[in-house]
């Protein structure tokens, strides 16, 4: 028996966990999703797009606090996500782009980026190969997890 017991353990520690990582994955999306907040504030595209509700980003972009409601049914909320993963969401009105990293069914804002003090119009998305363009009120910025990417002078 005891013999059993050590052969279960040295094969045990001489086999590779069960963990499989395959890198590097793409995790962007091709395009932008533009979803619109239903009666109870959430937004879901096309089966396979994310489903979450929007009051939150509203909330916090209005500056106000999670207990004072916000009306958001019919709002829509743009969206892309990066190679990376992390998603980048705003929406017509907004000063900001919001970038976030998932996990465990939830949304954890990684950073939040000043794009207009003024709100921007008709802002959306584009995959670009360096990361994210948003184009709005007649500007293009490029972002990545950590915010606006200085342009490169040439």
């Amino acid at each position: 028996m005891k013999r059993a017991v050590l052969i279960l353990l040295a094969a045990s520690l001489a086999l590779p966990g069960c963990a499989l990582t395959i890198k590097p994955v793409d995790f962007s999306w091709s395009y932008e999703s533009v979803l619109t907040a239903g009666p109870d504030g959430v937004v879901k595209g096309e089966p396979k797009t994310i489903a979450f509700n929007a009051q939150q980003i509203f909330q916090e972009e209005a500056g106000l606090p999670k207990e004072q409601p916000v009306p958001v049914e019919g709002k829509t909320v743009r969206i892309i996500r990066n190679d990376e993963g992390y998603y980048f969401v705003t929406s017509p009105g907004f000063k900001n782009v919001y970038i976030f990293d998932d996990g465990d069914a939830k949304l954890t804002l990684e950073k939040k980026v000043l794009i207009d003090e003024k709100g921007m119009e008709k802002p959306f998305f584009n995959r670009r190969e360096k990361g994210i363009e948003l184009v709005a009120n007649g500007k293009a910025y490029l972002l990545n997890r950590k915010g606006i990417i200085p342009e490169v002078k040439k």
